[in-house]
């Protein structure tokens, strides 16, 4: 009953007020603490799993300020950072163990909270290999043996020919979210990114954006203006997305020429946290930087860092991530930020220099999207050296390298222009097949389209939203266009197909309301007249009523309670409604409906009237409709 009671409590103090509430204030000197706090943890602790003084919480829109603060007294909260990125969400600094105070603001006893989680901690991908190789083989592989290991002619990304065309603009910035760059490096130096608002060393915040000299990035991991490496691996990912070319010196990049944006939140040990991740992406989306590499990952599902790639996407943001280094299927066995399904994200697997698929590289048919090389990189790394290193973190830069490139010759397109580039233009490679959604190596060549020679169609699909969720029998409207650089618009000749259920239609646009339950992967795909085709994925939800359950009973608690249990037989319910029948008279009577209760929930506590003799029965509901009761409970006299 206390439960109960709080929960109704909760309610009167959220409807006190119909408008939306601001934002409660951080406390900057907390926050200070508070990371301080959390950088000696994870230097004193590598296998930190989250964050030990501080939570991520999403308050309700509609949530009065007392109800914030209602909340935040359970947990002994402060809230210390926010992000416009993501309306509502604050990292909040509670004085409990934070896994404690997650599930006490995820019960509903206490108001105003959409959700709260962890801030996870996550790390790099990568591992470091013999220095001193002297070979690119993942711009050109001329079949040259690299580390004992001979490769194959051809099995790399076609740079030369791309660079024939193009090598890339000077003032293009793209993000490096990960340990830091060295910022003097002979390779790098002259391709750092300068804040051109931002006067360097007066202590002031020039340009109004909450961070004081943030003249070449900002350092999200110690709060401060130096986003210098200590590690090497984010040095290593900015020689491969953007060393200075025809220089001389060291390496080359993938783009010659481009600005490299430090924002550092991963410490000297290679770990940070998912906060500090959120941060970075708000940065980027306030200063307009329109790709950012991401070579690490780790820790469990965040909704706001989620939300926070999504609403990046309005600034045209291209979010590339690293699929993670376990060697696992991450359809099944998700690895975020790789598995998150926002539309702007590229997710890379690591191949290695004889067009197979790296032996550590995790992959999945429909969360990875496009490979690339990450066996035995060389790239810069701290002191003004270079070294080999692998993983997917070492993939991931050339997959960023590339959409610089096509957002630097193509300032216009859109990110949904720039991903579905990248991804039809991919080099089709049998290691790959039915590992990514494309199959294929990234060719930097036909993306670009340099050396002549044909190029692939251009898919992007405009609907449904991909993501989107939809009752089963739904109209549902299929939109797409095709354009190749040689035929123009081909978008009749798309034909679309669910992995499903094979063809489900042709052309630009059609309509079609047979998609049975389930998770479809929709794709459209055209062809050109030289016989490359390219294509487009969404990801739709199909609802269907879901399974009624079973095995109702109810059995006598003290204090005057029935408590009802059942079976779920579903994995798609939204949520449970319980119904009653009284016995008067010999008769069952007084049918009702007495409560209901959430997904994957399968008890219900009810206060009864003592004396009385009730049975219960329940059934399952979803958009799509509701599904048939249960058999009733046997009799019980309370």
């Amino acid at each position: 009953m206390t439960r109960k009671f709080m929960t109704l409590a909760a309610a009167a103090i959220i409807g006190g007020t119909s408008a939306l509430a601001a934002d409660l204030a951080i406390d900057q000197l907390s926050y200070s603490d508070a990371q301080r706090e959390l950088v000696n943890a994870i230097e004193s602790n590598p296998k930190l799993v989250y964050n030990p003084v501080s939570i991520i919480v999403q308050w309700a829109d509609d949530a009065s300020q007392e109800a914030r603060q209602l909340s935040l007294a359970a947990v002994q909260g402060t809230p210390i950072q926010q992000w416009d990125i993501v309306p509502g969400a604050q990292l909040v600094r509670v004085g409990m163990e934070p896994s404690l105070a997650v599930d006490l603001l995820n019960s509903g006893v206490v108001p105003g909270i959409e959700y709260a989680e962890l801030d996870w901690i996550v790390g790099i991908d990568t591992t470091p290999n013999d220095p001193y190789y002297t070979t690119l083989w993942g711009m050109n592989n001329t079949g040259q043996t690299v580390n004992g290991d001979p490769g194959i002619a051809g099995a790399d990304i076609n740079a030369p020919e791309a660079w024939d065309t193009y090598t890339g603009d000077p003032n293009f910035a793209v993000a490096v979210i990960d340990t830091g760059i060295q910022l003097n490096h002979p390779d790098l130096q002259a391709n750092i990114w300068f804040n051109p608002g931002e006067v360097a060393g007066n202590g002031v915040d020039d340009d109004g954006d909450g961070y004081i000299d943030d003249v070449n990035g900002w350092d999200f991991y110690s709060n401060d203006s130096n986003p210098s490496d200590e590690n090497s691996h984010g040095s290593h990912c900015s020689g491969t997305i953007g060393g200075v070319g025809n220089n001389g010196v060291g390496v080359v990049g993938v783009v010659w020429r481009c600005k490299l944006a430090a924002l550092r939140f991963l410490g000297p040990s290679g770990s940070g946290s998912t906060s500090g991740a959120i941060s970075a992406v708000n940065y980027c989306r306030t200063k307009g930087i329109k790709v950012s590499n991401n070579s690490w990952g780790g820790g469990g599902y965040s909704s706001t860092l989620f939300n926070a790639i999504n609403n990046a996407a309005s600034i045209g943001h291209v979010f590339v991530a690293a699929a993670g280094n376990a060697g696992a299927n991450i359809d099944s066995s998700p690895s975020y930020p790789a598995s998150y399904t926002c539309a702007n994200l590229i997710s890379v697997a690591a191949t290695n220099n004889n067009d197979g698929i790296a032996s550590f590289s995790n992959y999945g048919a429909t969360s990875v999207d496009v490979g690339a090389p990450g066996v035995n990189i060389r790239s810069c790394v701290l002191t003004s050296s270079y070294a080999y290193y692998n993983g997917t973190s070492m993939a991931t830069p050339h997959v960023t390298g590339l959409a610089v490139m096509l957002y630097g010759r193509n300032p216009s397109w859109t990110y949904s222009q720039i991903k579905a580039q990248i991804m039809n233009t991919a080099r089709p490679i049998s290691a790959l097949a039915g590992r990514c959604v494309t199959g294929g190596v990234i060719n930097a060549q036909a993306a670009i389209g340099g050396s002549g020679g044909n190029t692939a169609p251009i898919v992007s699909i405009s609907s449904p939203a991909n993501g989107g969720s939809y009752n089963q029998g739904t109209t549902l409207t299929f939109t797409g266009s095709a354009f190749d650089n040689q035929d123009g618009t081909i978008s009749s000749s798309l034909v679309w197909t669910s992995n499903v259920q094979g063809q489900i239609g042709t052309g630009a646009s059609f309509v079609f309301a047979g998609l049975v339950s389930g998770t479809h992967v929709i794709t459209a795909s055209a062809t050109d007249s030289g016989g490359l085709a390219g294509s487009a994925s969404i990801t739709i939800s199909i609802l269907g009523v879901p399974n009624a359950p079973s095995g109702c009973t109810a059995t006598k608690v003290s204090n005057g309670f029935a408590r009802v249990n059942w079976l779920d037989n579903s994995n798609n319910e939204t949520s449970f409604e319980i119904q009653r029948q009284q016995r008067v008279n010999g008769l069952w009577a007084n049918t009702m409906v007495v409560g209901s209760v959430g997904a994957n929930t399968t008890s219900y506590l009810e206060f009864v009237t003592a004396g009385q003799r009730y049975r219960y029965r329940v059934r399952a509901l979803n958009a799509a409709g509701a599904s048939a009761y249960s058999s009733w409970s046997p009799a019980v006299t309370f």
